[in-house]
């Protein structure tokens, strides 16, 4: 019996060491292959764009969160209270299918800026989603900005989210002079940041016949950030940017998804027969008192994805639309009603004018 027990004792502790083993290894794998971006990175820019900038000063953007292709209204998703992880394949190609459709569609768009663009995650089955833009927008050049590269992300333990690199993709009708990737500071502790995402914010510039700039910025700021603390952080790296180049007699329009809500957001204004919430958390005026938020108030961007969308009972707000300085002008600002089809996200519209 004695000896029984020795064995017994032996194997689980043999089991605990070799798993103790094998975490280690794992973490030592991810810690050697973490993403550690430099401040400020330099970004290629593939494509030939055929119209040329030059006297224009009317622009139209779109902005557009696809959520990877993985999110569309049948999904729920396990980070936000569902179980969801990734859709069936044939799921995933039709909501792709459909984004492509409706850039197809908007073509006309003198720049889209995109957000949670794959290009190596077994969410998205690994379709490279950045070359799959370039087939289907030939009149445009393109930029990746990396934003979420972790070799294997272990959670859910039940099924594995495992590889993912992703980032954020602005496709342009001219060519940019330049366009850097800006990170935030390292401010998520080891071992979250090993698997989290790296944000930042991606500038393309574009020289202007009157000598100054025009500067895009590509917005992805956190989520799940209990007091807006991470979000405020954020929103001050774009401001002291954003500030610095309009001293410089720049022009600055910023679009994207803030996961905050816009200033004076009020959800009566909604007329789509949507249930609304409200964020409380980051006031984005502060760090812009004289500056515009543009958004469409009428009708919501973003629904919860603890559930499959259901109009009337899932909660919706507005978290995607614009910044633009105070030398550009709004002209039009409209919210595309796809139903969130094809992503937790609906794209959002805008045409500006550059003021003297």
């Amino acid at each position: 019996m004695k000896s029984l027990r020795k064995v017994i004792g032996w194997s689980a502790g043999s089991v605990i060491g070799l798993a103790v083993l094998i975490t280690g290894i794992f973490f030592l794998y991810i810690m050697i292959t973490e993403y550690q971006p430099d401040p400020v990175e330099t970004l290629d820019v593939a494509g030939s764009p055929t119209v040329t900038l030059d006297s224009t000063t009317t622009f139209s953007l779109i902005t557009w969160n696809i959520g990877y292709g993985g999110l569309g209204k049948e999904m729920d998703f396990f980070y936000d209270g569902g179980t969801g992880v990734r859709p069936e394949e044939p799921y995933f190609r039709q909501s792709v299918s459909g984004i492509g459709d409706f850039l197809r569609e908007h073509d006309s768009a003198d720049f889209i800026l995109l957000q949670e663009v794959d290009r190596e995650a077994k969410r998205s089955y690994y379709l490279d989603e950045v070359s799959w833009l370039e087939t289907i927008l030939p009149g445009y050049c393109f930029s990746f900005a990396k934003n979420y590269d972790c070799r294997f992300v272990p959670l859910p333990l039940a099924e594995p989210m495992g590889r993912v690199l992703s980032g954020l993709v602005t496709c342009s009708r001219f060519l940019p002079d330049e366009v850097t990737r800006h990170g935030f500071d390292k401010h998520v502790n080891w071992p979250d940041r090993l698997f989290f995402l790296k944000r930042c914010f991606m500038v393309s510039r574009y020289n202007l016949p009157d000598g100054h700039q025009l500067l895009l910025v590509n917005i992805h700021n956190s989520a799940f950030d209990t007091g807006g603390i991470l979000r405020k952080r954020e929103m001050e790296m774009i401001r002291q940017f954003m500030m610095e180049e309009y001293r410089s007699g720049n022009y600055l329009v910023a679009g994207g998804d803030w996961n905050a809500n816009p200033p004076r957001f009020n959800p009566d204004e909604i007329i789509s027969g949507d249930k609304v919430k409200q964020d409380e958390f980051t006031d984005l005026q502060t760090f812009f008192p004289d500056w515009e938020f543009v958004r469409d108030p009428q009708h919501p961007t973003n629904r919860d994805v603890d559930n499959s969308y259901q109009q009337g009972v899932t909660p919706t707000t507005i978290l995607d639309f614009f910044l633009v300085s105070p030398n550009i002008r709004m002209l039009n600002i409209r919210t595309y009603q796809t139903g969130f089809e094809h992503s937790d996200h609906q794209p959002v519209y805008l045409q500006i004018a550059l003021q003297p």
